[in-house]
């Protein structure tokens, strides 16, 4: 289950749209991205670039929202955003 998950990070955001495809054309039906904080809004954009322009047979089955508690580099907690976006087959 954990390879079927798309951390989005800094990278450019054609390089998780590369990871999907490549994810679903080597024999898997279903893939998760996740993104925290300021990263939401790019995982958004990666999912509709993903359904609408890439590949018309993938999509958008679920989506979670929600906040966490982290540790920053301080030792402080945190509460930061989050969002789950499953794309299926």
């Amino acid at each position: 289950m954990e390879n079927d998950i798309v951390f989005v990070g800094k990278k450019p955001t054609m390089s998780y749209v590369l990871a999907i495809l490549t994810h679903i054309n080597s024999g898997h039906d279903k893939i998760t991205l996740k993104a925290r904080g300021m990263l939401i809004s790019k995982a958004v954009d990666i999912s509709q670039l993903v359904t609408r322009k890439f590949s018309k047979e993938l999509k958008v089955t679920e989506v979670s929202i929600g906040s966490e508690e982290i540790d920053d580099k301080e030792g402080n907690k945190r509460i930061v955003s989050f969002i789950s976006i499953d794309l299926k087959k």
